[in-house]
């Protein structure tokens, strides 16, 4: 179940003191407009009853999907000297051995990941194709400080016969979001070139992002 905590917040603008509804677990299956409140990063958001001001409350929440089956442990701010170590799940959880446990920094990169694990995919193989896109085929991508993230995919057609997948990143210089569109063929490449390389392991409760990936690529 969702679990829900009280707290006092004193807003930055008027310095008055309000409740805030501080969501320590989320259970999107239970409760899924909070999945909806996420995405609008309502979740996050305090709004003072005296002056009206909105504040962002940059904090983490523990995401469970029981129809994909997997669990997520948010936050906003990786630590700095985060080692990409495994996290111990914790005790009495009793979930199946299936589960996936994820751990995320980053709020664009948490709902990123909600919606690779939606789609049913490999999230070790988009940030794998991810990176190679990003450094190999589309180097100015890397070269500029963007980040890639995966965006959807498209139903089979006469053109792709396996379907279609796209990614997504911000353009600082044009000022607008770029799309790209590879056949879902290339996702199927990255995900057995995954299954072959010991170093795309991640077992237990693991941080899979773009410097986990980058860590991963540069060991031999």
């Amino acid at each position: 179940m969702s679990q829900l905590r009280k707290e006092n917040i004193e807003c930055p603008h008027c310095h008055q003191e309000g409740e805030f509804d501080l969501w320590t677990s989320v259970n999107v299956d239970l409760d899924p407009e909070l999945r909806e409140k996420i995405f609008s990063d309502e979740l996050f958001m305090y709004h003072c009853p005296h002056c009206g001001k909105v504040t962002g409350i940059p904090v983490g929440t523990l995401y469970h999907d029981m129809t994909h089956g997997f669990m997520i442990f948010f936050d906003f701010v990786k630590p700095e000297d985060y080692d990409y170590a495994p996290m111990e799940n914790p005790e009495g959880i009793g979930l199946q051995k299936e589960y996936l446990f994820r751990a995320v920094f980053g709020l664009q990169r948490f709902k990123e990941k909600i919606v690779i694990l939606e789609y049913g995919l490999n999230d070790v193989a988009i940030e794998h194709q991810k990176y190679m896109i990003s450094h190999v085929i589309m180097p100015e991508i890397a070269e500029k400080g963007y980040e890639l993230f995966f965006a959807k995919t498209e139903e089979p057609n006469e053109e792709f016969p396996y379907g279609t997948i796209y990614f997504f990143y911000d353009d600082k210089e044009k000022e607008q979001t770029m799309q790209i569109r590879f056949a879902m063929d290339n996702y199927f490449e990255h995900k057995l070139a995954c299954e072959l390389d010991p170093r795309m392991k991640a077992e237990g409760c693991m941080c899979v992002d773009a410097e986990w990936m980058a860590k991963q690529m540069k060991e031999e």
